[in-house]
């Protein structure tokens, strides 16, 4: 049941984007016959019915037509693949990730779920179709044939078709001959397009599909417009003249009530005003507005019930379109003269296959290839590219090109999606872990998995380096929840923003790594993995080789990813100096960096060797001669400095007058204090001197 729920749901996520569509070529055709709206609600609901598998290069869906892969179940980490990443990188953000610790998947749970409302839902909607329909019967058994299959009844007030095999109409009493014959040929209309089975067919799928609002509207607006072509089928029959006459009848049935709401095997007249507007509007089209829509309509047809043609590329097919990109990049650049002749490829290699981080196989191919030039010396290497035995190859600081490809459907037909490159020189490749953290860094960024590699409880880790630059790490559970589960580092921030994924120190895959030594933490052993703060502290010490204290670190024990994906201000102290500004550069300055110190930092004091009661004026800067820093300002840098003509305190300046400020100390210029975030320098704030 879970599997044929998931492909119901992936049929109403195409259709929706259908529906949409049609929507707004509905608008299009709104002063064009009402019959070309009527057909092409036809796409919709075939797309709600049938999981159609052929592609066309005019294929005009951009969602993939199964977003919800029927894996999701099993998948350790939950993806939805809807083909539009925006989408796709906000629900997955969302979805719940399997742990070991937990006895059912939470997806499972929640499409196990979601399977028995769509049930109770469905079932509830038939029922009462059959029940109000079984009503309707009763109520008009009494009416009185008129001739063939038309009847009139006092139970009713509007009139209408009902039944499907053998469709009879009903007409209110009270009717004139004229609007007797005006309505029974707007009913035979519907009866003789077969409107009273078809209606009742998008019905059926409303039913199916009932959780997903869009399919209501299209079953509303197809309603519309099923009447609207019906209206100017009997006046294109009868002629213009009866415009007039035909309205007159509509106009005397709005206001009676319709007693045939909810009943899919009946269907009467609705949206009067909009039905008069439409047939005092009607002209009969010209030759080439039919030909127009109709062309319209088929092609706005094929292009929605296609879906778009799987790329049929191999893994070599992908390494010659790179390397052409390279070639394209080499001649187009203004600092070459250069023609490429020959290009070949010497080493395209699988080197692993994943399948543990997102629900289809992913493999990592190593590229090596080389450039022949008609002449090397017109050719200005940049970027990676070298010269050996006069070809060109690419080999950079961040390494050679390996490339990513994914398989959705994995089967002897099935062709990779390629999904970009990672770099053996900016990560250690060579072990199952380096390479697994590589693809994570690549997905996180494609947005095809969460910026967490464990989902669960988190702890943030602030700590200082020694320059001074505040970082944040992310320690998470890998294993088990809960005071029995191990800790470990999963990322961490420096000062500027930038992420960086901690590789464990492993040639086995990670998943394994931690359950061993979550195995050795049940045993009694290396307890002290259980404590997230002294993990924190060994990695910081040992691993990024920072001499910090335990107390130095800030710890928040209830963090999320998003507090982590925050950004930690820093703040320097030091003499400025070099500050230069342009109007075609960034201003930026040198940082000296120094230590104020007071009588509270007695132990600083004392490893420099400073007694604490020589400290002229309380205060003591060290200066201990480090390269300065670079630094630059943006235009919401704020600006603080000695009020020295007022009461001393600080006042905020622009940045003009701060230089003013600057350059008036020359040489005795005071130490200022320097937060910065995200590369930026946030504020300058000048410090007291007494």
């Amino acid at each position: 049941m879970d599997a044929l729920f998931l492909q119901i749901l992936n049929m109403s996520i195409t259709a929706s984007y259908v529906i949409i569509f049609v929507v707004l070529v509905r608008l299009l055709l709104k002063r064009a016959p009402k019959i070309f709206s009527y057909l092409l609600w036809s796409v919709v609901f075939i797309r709600l019915i049938f999981p159609f598998n052929f592609e066309s290069d005019f294929s005009l869906n951009l969602v993939n037509k199964e977003t919800i892969p029927q894996n999701i179940v099993s998948s350790e980490i939950p993806e939805i693949q809807s083909g539009i990443a925006v989408i796709d990188k906000a629900v997955n953000s969302y979805l719940p990730s399997q742990t070991l610790e937990a006895s059912l998947n939470p997806v499972q749970v929640l499409i196990g779920l979601g399977s028995i409302i769509w049930l109770v839902g469905m079932g509830a909607l038939l029922l009462y179709s059959i029940f109000t329909a079984i009503r309707l019967s009763n109520k008009l058994r009494g009416a009185t044939l008129l001739r063939s299959n038309v009847y009139k009844t006092g139970a009713i007030s509007s009139p209408f078709v009902f039944g499907i095999i053998k469709p009879k109409i009903y007409l209110p009493l009270g009717l004139s001959e004229k609007e007797k014959e005006y309505i029974t040929k707007h009913e035979e209309t519907h009866i003789s397009r077969y409107d009273h089975i078809l209606k009742p067919l998008a019905f059926l799928v409303v039913c199916i599909h009932w959780y997903n609002p869009l399919v209501w509207l299209a079953f509303f607006l197809m309603s519309d417009d099923m009447e609207l072509s019906c209206d100017e089928r009997v006046l294109k029959e009868m002629g213009n003249g009866i415009k007039k006459d035909y309205s007159s009848s509509l106009l005397s049935l709005s206001s009676g009530k319709r007693i045939i709401s909810g009943c899919p095997l009946a269907f009467g007249e609705n949206k009067t005003k909009g039905r008069i507007m439409n047939i005092l509007n009607y002209k009969q089209p010209a030759f080439w507005i039919i030909i127009a829509g109709l062309v319209l309509v088929a092609g706005v047809s094929i292009g929605l019930l296609s879906n778009p043609t799987t790329s049929k590329f191999t893994i070599e097919d992908y390494a010659y379109q790179y390397i052409q990109k390279q070639i394209d990049f080499l001649e187009g650049s203004k600092h070459n003269s250069v023609k490429i002749l020959d290009k070949k490829i010497t080493k395209l290699e699988l080197i692993g296959t994943f399948d543990n981080l997102l629900p289809y196989p992913i493999e990592i191919w190593a590229l090596e290839y080389r450039l022949k030039a008609d002449d090397i010396d017109n050719v200005m290497l940049a970027g990676g590219m070298n010269e050996e035995d006069g070809w060109i190859t690419e080999s950079s600081s961040m390494g050679r090109p390996i490339m990513v490809f994914s398989y959705k459907n994995p089967d002897k037909n099935n062709y990779p999606d390629y999904l970009g490159n990672i770099w053996n020189g900016e990560r250690d490749l060579s072990t199952l872990a380096g390479q697994e953290i590589s693809l994570r860094a690549l997905l996180e960024a494609r947005g095809l998995l969460a910026n967490e590699s464990y989902s669960g409880n988190h702890v943030l880790v602030k700590f200082p380096l020694s320059t001074g630059e505040n970082c944040q790490l992310l320690l998470s559970q890998p294993v088990i929840q809960g005071d029995k589960g191990i800790w470990c580092v999963e990322r961490w921030m420096d000062g500027n923003g930038m992420i960086y994924h901690e590789i464990p120190n492993t040639d086995k895959m990670i998943s394994d790594y931690y359950l061993e030594q979550q195995e050795e933490v049940d045993k009694g052993q290396r307890r002290e993995l259980l404590d997230p703060l002294q993990v924190a502290f060994d990695w910081i010490n040992k691993d990024l080789g920072q001499n910090v204290g335990i107390d130095q670190l800030e710890a928040d024990f209830s963090a999320t990813v998003k507090d982590f994906m925050i950004t930690p201000e820093s703040t320097y102290l030091g003499y400025i100096s070099d500050f230069t500004t342009g109007d075609n550069s960034t201003p930026y300055f040198h940082l000296d960096q120094v230590e104020w110190l007071t009588e509270e930092d007695a132990e600083r004091l004392k490893a420099l060797n400073i007694n604490p009661n020589d400290l002229p004026n309380g205060y003591y800067i060290h200066n201990p001669k480090n390269y300065p820093m670079f630094h630059q300002v943006s235009e919401d840098t704020t600006y603080s400095i000695i009020d020295w003509q007022g009461d001393a305190k600080q006042k905020t300046v622009s940045m003009e007058d701060f230089l003013e400020s600057l350059e008036a100390y020359g040489e005795l210029s005071p130490p200022y204090w320097v937060v910065t975030k995200d590369g930026q320098v946030k504020s300058i704030t000048e410090q007291y001197i007494p």
